[in-house]
């Protein structure tokens, strides 16, 4: 049985009080946070996509790593276009169990618009079957524009950066697959030229198990041919 509040010692504003500060605390459990680890710790929120840039600077600073913890609303793709509009890329891998035909699409654009001069892709063994029409726009992409296409027993999350000729690398590794959705994901940026290589050297050694069309690097064409074709 309850009891009266007054009878317990708190008035029915302390009681309204604390039920406001009770939905307050659940309201900024539920925001994205980041932490960016060097020899201090900076914390951030964002509360949702829109504002990740807010969290993160526009330039991230070398060998440091930045860590992000987001309720949902952040998507996976989003931290590599955040490095995108950095500045241009000479190389990009990205590593995901699945995806969805827009992300191609998007990453196709960054192709086509020179952000981006090669992309290689590791996906996994549900892939060619589960996501026919995907893993057909991702062998043209890779036809027009270089890179390669490799399936394996793969559940990792990582996307790989560089600029070598601006001294820039970056890893991005996070719970979450390439796409949205409603759940807690947790993203690390990390911009050591050495994690880069480090997963560098790993997936380049895979072998495809989706056929030899899919197993090597492809030379990228001439450019011009606009995404989507």
């Amino acid at each position: 049985m309850s009891l009266p509040a007054d009878l317990l010692g708190f008035s029915s504003a302390d009681l309204a009080a604390a039920a406001a500060a009770n939905e307050k605390e659940e309201a900024r459990r539920k925001i994205a946070r980041a932490v960016k680890v060097k020899t201090r710790h900076l914390m951030r929120r964002a509360k949702c996509e829109a504002v990740l840039d807010e969290v993160l600077p526009a330039v991230l600073e070398a060998d440091c790593s930045y860590h992000v913890i987001s309720h949902g609303d952040v998507d996976s793709l989003r931290y590599l276009r955040h490095v995108v509009k950095a500045g241009p890329l000479e190389h990009v891998s990205i590593s995901t169990w699945c995806m969805a035909l827009p992300d191609i699409e998007e990453v196709a654009g960054w192709l086509d618009r020179g952000l981006i001069e090669v992309v290689d892709w590791y996906v996994g063994e549900i892939f060619p079957n589960q996501y026919g029409d995907e893993m057909a726009r991702l062998q043209k992409v890779v036809e027009v524009y270089g890179g390669r296409v490799c399936v394996a027993r793969n559940h990792s999350k990582v996307a790989l950066a560089a600029n070598p000729a601006a001294g820039f690398y970056a890893v991005i590794e996070s719970s979450a697959n390439v796409n949205t959705n409603p759940r807690i994901e947790q993203t690390a940026i990390h911009t050591s030229r050495d994690l880069y290589e480090f997963y560098r050297e790993f997936f380049d050694g895979l072998v495809s198990i989706h056929g030899p069309g899919d197993a090597g690097r492809v030379r990228a064409p001439a450019r011009g041919v606009a995404a989507g074709n």
